[in-house]
């Protein structure tokens, strides 16, 4: 497990855009302690982290990856494109 300032370190985001991204529910710790609240990340969630900040520099919004990453069937991801 990762604790909050590890997962920001590797991912090159900081403490509080994970906070903020966990608030909205967009990439939600693995674990967090009842007691103290610190979050606590998996290594598979650098995938996607790293996934979102790609995603924003596309200029997505938080909404629109949101909507992304919550896609079951990743052929939607793909739509045909109509000939005129």
């Amino acid at each position: 497990m990762l604790s909050s300032g590890q997962m920001s370190k590797i991912c090159g985001v900081s403490v509080k855009t994970l906070r903020h991204y966990d608030k909205i529910g967009l990439l939600k710790p693995e674990r967090t302690d009842a007691f103290m609240g610190y979050r606590y990340y998996e290594e598979s969630q650098i995938g996607s982290m790293l996934l979102i900040g790609r995603l924003k520099r596309y200029g997505f919004s938080l909404t629109e990856i949101q909507s992304l990453l919550a896609l079951t069937d990743h052929q939607q991801l793909f739509f045909p494109v109509k000939k005129k």
